[in-house]
């Protein structure tokens, strides 16, 4: 019997794309599953300092790719908005829950940074560079309203 993924990605035509569309064939493959799971991440420095400028914005990004990669998913890209809050795009496996995956990035980043650039700490009191909270999207190829016609039609 065939594994569930290769039945998944074979008909494509029947999500009303193009069995040759690379976005909808490039599934990454687990042990027993295959998938595209993104989100989109977003959270913001304690009390919105603007403290991610220059060289520490610069750190961050690179702090976040070794993080992510160490920690079992994939920093698609990430881009710092207005020096106090970080945009991110990731792509994780299913076993991985996106509550782990902002607070592995989160602390991590927050540690290295705190240790790096001393003067951070001037502007955050209590010993945290984040936020408590975080606003997550999921992203992919096929919509919601394109699963709920393929699920109908049987």
């Amino acid at each position: 019997m065939r594994p569930v993924y290769e039945v998944l990605i074979k008909p494509a035509s029947r999500y009303g794309l193009s069995p040759l569309d690379k976005d909808v064939m490039d599934l990454d493959k687990a042990r027993s599953c295959a998938f595209q799971a993104n989100y989109h991440l977003i959270w913001a420095t304690k009390y919105r300092r603007k403290v991610l400028l220059g060289s520490v914005e610069v750190r961050l990004l690179e702090v976040l790719k070794t993080i992510a990669s160490q920690s079992g998913f994939q920093l698609l890209t990430a881009k710092v908005h207005e020096g106090d809050h970080l945009h991110v795009f990731v792509s994780a496996p299913p076993k991985v829950a996106i509550p782990e995956i902002v607070r592995v990035l989160k602390c991590n980043s927050a540690k290295v940074l705190f240790e790096e650039f001393t003067l951070i700490k001037l502007s955050l009191w209590g010993g945290h560079l984040w936020s408590e909270g975080y606003a997550v999207r999921t992203a992919g190829v096929v919509t919601s309203a394109i699963i709920e016609e393929y699920i109908n039609r049987f």
